[in-house]
C-alpha cells in the first residue's frame, strides 16, 4: 500500500489514527510518481534491516514504487520500550516497520519465517525454517509485486554476521533466478504469472569494505546514488526522510538524529542484466512500456497545468485519463495505475469520510449503530451511493453540499471474525502456518473492521476503504482517534504467567473477567492433578463490567507441571486479550489462550528482600517474586539517598547500563555495598555504541557480542564446588534442559583474574564460551555479570532457570570456601 492511500479515503490509522489530508504540493508529489510505472523490491530479514535512505530515494526520488520484503516480523528479538517478547514483540514491530513505510513512501511484504533468534549460519537459518518453504515466499512476493529490480541489505556470504542475514541475500539471488520459470512452484500459477526481474543488486556499505569508495569508482560491478537530494514538494531532502523513517523502529533501539546533505550509496551486482551506470539502465520508465503512450502524454498535460492551489482543477484531465486506463495491458500496472488515480481524485476534492463507532470494542454478532461522518470540499459533484459492511448493505443516496458536514446513523451486525493478526491465527516455531496462498506476504489484512464507501463523483464510481474508529475530545490532548476492535464475549487475563511452587503451600491467582457481551454464562477452571477453588465461575455482569476473580491453586502429591486452563460455558477456551498501545505506532490487540503454567520447583533461597534496577524492560522481577522473595524496584534517588543493605541482592534488569543514564554514577555506591557484603547482580548489556559505561564491576571485564544460541547446547560446570552451583540448589544437567530460543547473550569475553567463571557452553563447532557468568568477590560481597537469558526462560517457565537464578540471589562470599 502506498503512502497516498494512507493520507486520504483509507483513513489513516498511523500516529493519530486519523485521516490526514494531502496538501496541493504532496498532491502534485504523487502525480510526478504516477508517471514510472518501475518497480523494486528491497529484501532483507528483520524489521529495522532495510536501508530507510535508499527506500526514500526510490519513492521519493525517482518516483519508483518500491517495497521492503522482511523475512521476519522480528519476534525473535529483544526489546527496549516494553515487556512484549516472542508473536507479541513480532506484532509490535511489524507496526514500527508500518509507521517506517507511512514516513518514507514505500510499501511492505513479510514471509512466514519467524525469528527464532540469533543464528551464526545460513545453514541453520535455512534448516530451521525450511528453505524451500520461505524460497517459495520470496518467489510468491516477486510475482504478485513484478520488480523490475531487486535489491539486497547484505552479502549472500558470512559477512552479513546474523545467519538470518545471509540467508535473506541467498534467498534472494534463488529466488531471483526461479521466479520466471514456470515450473517453479507451479501451484502459485493459479493466482500470478511468472515474473523474471531485470538485475538484483547489493546495497553494499562502508561497514564492510572501508575502501569502497575507490572501488566502486573504477569498477563496473558497481553503481553509484546519491540518496541526499532535496524535495521541495515535500520541505525535506531524502535522507532526511529516512532518519524519521527510521527512528520509529523505538523497540528496537534506533533512533537516529536527522541527516541532510549528500549521501552516497553503493550497489554491487549480484545476478541478472548488469547495470551501465544507471540502475535503471536498459528499463522504460514510462507507460509506453504497457502499451498506454497516451498516458505519458495525458500526465505530463495534467502536471504543466496543475493548479498547486487549486487541485479540484484538475479533475476533469483527470477523469479523462482514468477512463483510458483500461489500455494498460498489465493486470497488475493497471491494477496499480488505476488506484493510485483514484486516490489522486479523491484528493483533490478535499475529501474526508470517517466511520465512527461509541464503543472501542465491538462483539461478533452485536447489533451496533455507526455513524458515517463525510465532507466534500470542493465545488465537484459528489454523491454518496451506499455504504457496504461485510454484505449488508446500506443504499445512501446522498448529494454532497459543498463544505457541508454531512452524518448518517447505519446500523450493522458485527461479523464473527475477531480483530486477531492474521499470522497469529496458527502460530508455530520456526513457521507461520498461513493455509490461504493469497495471505501469504501481506504486512496486514482487515487489521480493524471496515465497510466500503462508494461514491459518484461526476458520473464515475469508487468504491473507499474505511475502518471503524472510535473518536472522543480529551481537555489536554484535544481530538483523539483510535482503531475500534472485535473481541470475544469474555476475555480472561491472569495476573500471573506462571506459578512457581516450591512447596505444597497454596497460593492465589487473580483472573481479570472483561465482559463484552451477554453470552458467556460460567467459565470452567481445569487444572489436572491440582486443586483450584472455586472451580466454576458463574457469570452474572452487565457489558462493560471488569471483575476480579481470585483462585487459590494447591499441589498435590500427584501434580504435575501443567497448565491452568479456563473454559467458556464449558466448551471453547478462553482468551486472554493484550494491548500493543504504544504512542509511535497503530494500536493493535493480541489474544492468546488465557492459561497459567503451574511449575512445581524444588528450589530453596536464602534472604527475603531483592532489590531490582529496571532497565530496557523485563519480567524478571516478577519471576523473583514467584519464587518468594519481596522485590522494590529501585530509582536513582532511592539508590544514592537510602541505606541498601537491607537487600540480599540488587539485581539490574537487561541492558540497564544501555537505557539508565544516571546508573553510572552510582558505581561508588553500589560497590560500597556490595563491599559489605551485598550481592548485585548485572544481566547483559549491549556492547555497542549505547553502553554508558564499561566500569561496571569491581574489576575490568570487557562485553562482547559472543552468545550460545543453540538453546541444549550442553553445559559444563567448570568450576563445580562453586556455590552457585551447589548452594542452596545442587544443580545438575537436568536444571539446563528446555531452555528456550539460546542459552544466553552478550557474554563477556575478556576479565580480570579475580573473577570465576563456573559455567561454560558452546554451539556445535565453536570454542567454549565461558563469559556467560561472572563471579567477583569484593570484600564481604560479590558482583556478578551474567548474558545468561533469564528474560527469556523464566517468562517461558524453565524450572532450572528459576533454581539457578536462586543460587546466584542467595550467593554468600566465604572467603575459606574451596574452589575448584
Amino acid at each position: 500500500m502506498k503512502k497516498l492511500s494512507l493520507f486520504i479515503f483509507l483513513i489513516s490509522v498511523g500516529f493519530a489514527f486519523g485521516q490526514k489530508d494531502l496538501s496541493g504540493g504532496e498532491i502534485l508529489h504523487e502525480l510526478k510518481k504516477l508517471q514510472n510505472p518501475t518497480r523494486v523490491l528491497y529484501l532483507a530479514a528483520h524489521p529495522d534491516d532495510e536501508n530507510t535512505r535508499m527506500i526514500s530515494w526510490l519513492d521519493n526520488g525517482k518516483g519508483v514504487r518500491t517495497a521492503y520484503l522482511s523475512l521476519t516480523r522480528g519476534d525473535g528479538g529483544q526489546n527496549l520500550i516494553g515487556t512484549e517478547l516472542g508473536n507479541k514483540l513480532g506484532v509490535l514491530r511489524s507496526q514500527e516497520l508500518m509507521q517506517a513505510r507511512k514516513t518514507d513512501g514505500g510499501e511492505q511484504f513479510f514471509s512466514r519465517a519467524i525469528d527464532f533468534g540469533y543464528s551464526k549460519t545460513a545453514d541453520e537459518t535455512m534448516e530451521k525454517w525450511g528453505e524451500e518453504e520461505i524460497l517459495s515466499d520470496v518467489v510468491w512476493v516477486i510475482r504478485t509485486y513484478r520488480p523490475d529490480v531487486i535489491i539486497t541489505r547484505f552479502p549472500p556470504d558470512s559477512r552479513g554476521g546474523h545467519g538470518h542475514h545471509t540467508a535473506s541475500a541467498m534467498l534472494g539471488i534463488e529466488a531471483f533466478k526461479i521466479a520466471g520459470d514456470p515450473k517453479s512452484f507451479p501451484e502459485q500459477l493459479e493466482f500470478v504469472e511468472p515474473w523474471q526481474p531485470k538485475r538484483i543488486y547489493w546495497n553494499a556499505s562502508n561497514w564492510w569494505n572501508k575502501d569502497l569508495d575507490k572501488i566502486a569508482a573504477t569498477d563496473d560491478n558497481y553503481v553509484t546514488v546519491d540518496v541526499g537530494g532535496y524535495n521541495s514538494l515535500l520541505g525535506a531532502s531524502y535522507n532526511e526522510i529516512a532518519s524519521y523513517s527510521r527512528t520509529q523502529h523505538k523497540s528496537q533501539g534506533f533512533g537516529v538524529s536527522v541527516a541532510r546533505g549528500s549521501t552516497i550509496e553503493y550497489l554491487q551486482y549480484l545476478e541478472g542484466d548488469k547495470a551501465d551506470g544507471d540502475i535503471f539502465s536498459g528499463i522504460n520508465q514510462t507507460w509506453e512500456r504497457y502499451d498506454f503512450k497516451a498516458g505519458d502524454k495525458k500526465l505530463a498535460s495534467i502536471l504543466e497545468n496543475y493548479d498547486v492551489t487549486n487541485p479540484s482543477a484538475s479533475l476533469p484531465a483527470l477523469f479523462e485519463l482514468l477512463a483510458e486506463a483500461d489500455k494498460i495491458n498489465d493486470a497488475s500496472q493497471k491494477e496499480y495505475f488505476k488506484k493510485q488515480l483514484n486516490e489522486i481524485i479523491v484528493a483533490s476534492l478535499g475529501w474526508h469520510a470517517e466511520l465512527l463507532s461509541d464503543d472501542l470494542y465491538l462483539t461478533p454478532g452485536e447489533d451496533v449503530s455507526l455513524t458515517l461522518e463525510v465532507i466534500n470540499r470542493s465545488a465537484q459533484k459528489v454523491s454518496l451511493k451506499s455504504l457496504d459492511y461485510e454484505g449488508q448493505k446500506t443504499d445512501l443516496s446522498e448529494a454532497l453540499s459543498a463544505n457541508e458536514n454531512w452524518s448518517k446513523e447505519i446500523n450493522v451486525k458485527v461479523a464473527e471474525e475477531i480483530s486477531q493478526p492474521y499470522w497469529l491465527n496458527n502460530p508455530g516455531q520456526n513457521l507461520f502456518t498461513i493455509n490461504d496462498q493469497k495471505l501469504r506476504g501481506k504486512a496486514e489484512y482487515k487489521p480493524l473492521p471496515e465497510a466500503k464507501l462508494t461514491v459518484d463523483i461526476d458520473g464515475h464510481s469508487y468504491d473507499l476503504t474505511l475502518p471503524i474508529l472510535n473518536k472522543h475530545s480529551d481537555r489536554v490532548e484535544g481530538e483523539i482517534i483510535e482503531p475500534v476492535f472485535v473481541v470475544p464475549q469474555i476475555v480472561v487475563t491472569p495476573n500471573l504467567e506462571n506459578m512457581i511452587f516450591v512447596n505444597d503451600e497454596p497460593q492465589q491467582l487473580v483472573l481479570g473477567v472483561r465482559t463484552f457481551g451477554k453470552e458467556v454464562k460460567s467459565l470452567k477452571i481445569i487444572a489436572q492433578s491440582w486443586n483450584v477453588e472455586p472451580s466454576e465461575i458463574k457469570v452474572d455482569a452487565e457489558v462493560g463490567d471488569f471483575q476480579n476473580v481470585v483462585l487459590t491453586v494447591s499441589p498435590t502429591d500427584k501434580s504435575a507441571n501443567n497448565a491452568l486452563r479456563i473454559q467458556i460455558n464449558g466448551e471453547g477456551e478462553a482468551l486472554n486479550l493484550t494491548e500493543i498501545k504504544y504512542s509511535h505506532i497503530d494500536d493493535r490487540v493480541v489474544f492468546e489462550p488465557a492459561q497459567v503454567n503451574l511449575i512445581k520447583v524444588d528450589l530453596k533461597k536464602e534472604g527475603d528482600l531483592i532489590g531490582y534496577i529496571p532497565g530496557a524492560g523485563d519480567k524478571v522481577a516478577e519471576a523473583i517474586e514467584l519464587m518468594g522473595y519481596k522485590v522494590e524496584t529501585l530509582t536513582k534517588d532511592e539508590i544514592m539517598m537510602n541505606d541498601l543493605s537491607k537487600y540480599k541482592s540488587i539485581v539490574a534488569g537487561i541492558r540497564a547500563y544501555n537505557t539508565q543514564e544516571w546508573l553510572p554514577l552510582a558505581k561508588d555506591k553500589l560497590m560500597n555495598y556490595v563491599q559489605n557484603g551485598g550481592n548485585y547482580i548485572v544481566q547483559y548489556n549491549t556492547s555497542s555504541r549505547d553502553l554508558l559505561s564499561d566500569d561496571i564491576g569491581p574489576y575490568p571485564f570487557e562485553i562482547s557480542r559472543d552468545r550460545v544460541t543453540e538453546e541444549d547446547a550442553k553445559v559444563e560446570f567448570t568450576r563445580a564446588k562453586n556455590p552457585v552451583l551447589n548452594t542452596p540448589n545442587k544443580l545438575t544437567d537436568k536444571d539446563f534442559e528446555n531452555w528456550v530460543q539460546e542459552r544466553g547473550l552478550y557474554f563477556s569475553n575478556k576479565w580480570d583474574d579475580k573473577y570465576e567463571t563456573p559455567i561454560g557452553w558452546h554451539d556445535k563447532g565453536e570454542p567454549m564460551r565461558e563469559g556467560g557468568l561472572l563471579i567477583g568477590n569484593y570484600g564481604k560481597g560479590a558482583f556478578m555479570y551474567t548474558g545468561i537469558s533469564f528474560f527469556r526462560e523464566l517468562p517461558a517457565g524453565v524450572p532450572g532457570a528459576y533454581r539457578l537464578l536462586a543460587n546466584l540471589l542467595s550467593y554468600q562470599n566465604k572467603a575459606d570456601n574451596e574452589q575448584q
